[in-house]
């Protein structure tokens, strides 16, 4: 069983070691759209650039590979916890224009 987890990281692609890395950094995450900051478990308050570069110098994969999992994590992974309905709709409304400039950057 051991061989068979080895032969899976072995092949996984640059672009899904990108998504694990950026999945792992961010499970602990929360995110401020009003103010278009995602917020780590140590406060700082970061903009996607800098979320992606500071996820970059830890796992060492392409700038622009990170950027586009975050964005992605913004806008299909991420879920606020304690929203009505209301607030839900606001809140993807928010994410949907703080990531519309980032998609034509694939």
């Amino acid at each position: 069983m051991g061989n068979e987890l080895d032969e899976f990281f072995l092949n996984i692609s640059e672009t899904e070691q990108a998504l694990f890395d950026v999945l792992d950094a961010l499970k602990r995450a929360s995110v401020d759209a009003r103010k278009r900051r995602i917020v780590w478990p140590d406060g700082s308050r970061l903009s996607i650039e800098e979320t992606a570069s500071k996820i970059r110098s830890e796992s060492g994969a392409p700038l622009d590979m990170v950027q586009s999992h975050v964005v992605g994590w913004l806008e299909m992974t991420y879920e606020p916890e304690g929203l009505d309905d209301d607030q839900m709709e606001e809140f993807e409304r928010e994410i949907e224009l703080w990531i519309t400039p980032y998609d034509d950057t694939d």
